[in-house]
């Protein structure tokens, strides 16, 4: 394959258009109101935004940082966009597969490393690796393979397509709330039942509630907002550890970005390690969250579960390498 820049990743397919039309919630560039309300990539609207795809109160905009004004007039044209995959740069990573077949590659993801390619960050994703190790045919979504995300500091299981159907049937799961996910993480002080901002099942498992939307101040943070969407977050206390941390398995019923982070830090446990969402955390090295296990259904097998070894930074949390072997 050329080792050609991530710039040229997207052709525009001409057919097939469907305008939506949305009013502006908020003030900000339009590239971010788009993005944050419709949740897909700012990169994508960018495209459509140049092309000429987008107006604002009936008038062309092509200028991505267009200042948008809370109750606006928004309408564009969602063409579908193909991957090229020879525009990201293959490189040869490490990748620790956990499973593979003709139509998924299932890998036990390091803490660390991004996901895919974006602004800033066209090298030494995973999806470079996947590029570098797999034949991909041409898929109708901005990421060739990606069917969910997991954060670049969170370990552990992860799924990509090899096809346009298995993407199509996979995305189909996640969007349905039908995948079950597991994760481990180790929170910081000991989460009990008086806690009033978690709602109690019965001893030891519980939930928490809320809206999760991008901050507009740090577009790195994510935080509650009455104007957010759903976020539910089930988890279930495994041990207390010294006094310091508590031990948990957490099932998330929906996928926002950061969830699982800003839930636990909303009830003031922040995951360990967490330097974004807790300052207490600068003195830990690694982030203790972990995507354990994962699942679903696949094309032509049915119900598969795949679990995610733990890290070896994790090894040093007594009592946890007995029960997650």
């Amino acid at each position: 394959m050329p080792n050609i820049a991530l710039n040229a990743w997207m052709s525009l397919i001409m057919n097939d258009s469907n305008i939506f039309n949305l009013k502006s919630e908020y003030s900000n560039r339009l590239d971010i109101v788009l993005s944050d309300s419709l949740n897909k990539s700012r990169n994508y609207f960018r495209k459509l935004i140049k092309d000429g795809f987008v107006t604002v109160n009936g008038n062309i905009v092509r200028k991505t940082k267009f200042k948008v004004n809370k109750d606006d007039l928004l309408e564009y044209r969602d063409f579908k966009y193909v991957d090229d995959i020879s525009n990201i740069i293959p490189q040869k990573i490490k990748i620790d597969i956990i499973y593979e077949d003709e139509n998924v590659l299932v890998i036990n993801k390091k803490a660390g490393i991004v996901v895919h390619p974006g602004t800033g960050n066209s090298k030494n994703t995973l999806l470079n690796g996947i590029i570098f190790k797999l034949k991909f045919d041409n898929i109708l979504t901005e990421r060739p393979g990606v069917v969910h995300r997991l954060d670049k500091h969170t370990s552990g299981v992860i799924i990509f397509a090899k096809n346009i159907e298995t993407s199509d049937f996979l995305i189909e799961q996640f969007k349905n709330r039908e995948v079950e996910k597991k994760y481990i993480a180790l929170a910081k002080g000991i989460i009990t039942s008086n806690n009033k901002k978690v709602v109690r099942m019965d001893d030891r498992n519980f939930y928490i509630k809320g809206k999760i939307e991008r901050s507009h101040s740090n577009r790195k943070l994510f935080i509650l907002s009455d104007k957010g969407k759903d976020a539910i977050t089930y988890f279930k206390i495994i041990k207390y550890i010294d006094r310091d941390f508590t031990l948990l398995e957490v099932y998330p019923k929906t996928g926002r970005t950061h969830q699982i982070r800003v839930s636990l830090a909303n009830i003031n446990h922040p995951v360990v390690g967490d330097k974004l969402y807790s300052r207490k955390s600068i003195a830990y090295p690694h982030m203790f969250l972990h995507a354990y296990s994962l699942k679903l259904k696949l094309p032509n097998v049915g119900y598969k579960e795949f679990n995610a070894k733990l890290p070896n930074f994790w090894r040093n949390i007594p009592g946890v390498s007995k029960l997650y072997k």
